[in-house]
């Protein structure tokens, strides 16, 4: 199916690679917790820094990380855009869900960001597959 049989998916052919590279860069810059929690936690989250916590903080940052980095390399490699838009909007979604849920809490304050760029990419994601197809198993028709 080429692009122009949908009105939306000539939109998602033209901005699905700028899409996952900014988007994946946003991510991956959580890996900032995975190298310098001391300073991420107080400075980006706005959560006092606990010691006891590091081992769990670092995980997570180097998991967002990666994740990141694997919605950029999708941008690139067309194979990869299926399983990266499926997962990265179930994790994004979850988030998203998070950060609503404990809206009222004070903890919320450094989630914000995060959460606008997880908003950006659940939303993106259902778009792109409405626009363009679910059901297929490696890549969308005019991915290249």
């Amino acid at each position: 199916m080429s692009p122009t049989t949908r009105p939306l998916a000539g939109f998602f052919a033209q901005t699905v690679k700028p899409f996952f590279l900014v988007t994946g860069a946003g991510t991956a810059l959580i890996g900032l917790y995975a190298f310098w929690p001391s300073w991420a936690m107080p400075n980006v989250a706005r959560l006092p820094y606990l010691q006891e916590y590091t081992i769990i903080i670092q995980h997570w940052g180097i998991m967002v990380c990666l994740m990141g980095l694997a919605m950029m390399g999708a941008a690139v490699v067309p194979q990869w855009r299926f399983p990266i838009f499926l997962y990265s909007a179930i994790e994004k979604a979850f988030m998203v869900w998070l950060v609503i849920s404990n809206a009222q809490q004070p903890f919320v304050s450094g989630f914000w960001i995060p959460f606008a760029l997880d908003s950006t990419v659940v939303l993106y994601t259902i778009g792109y597959f409405f626009a363009c197809g679910f059901g297929q198993s490696t890549h969308l028709p005019f991915d290249t």
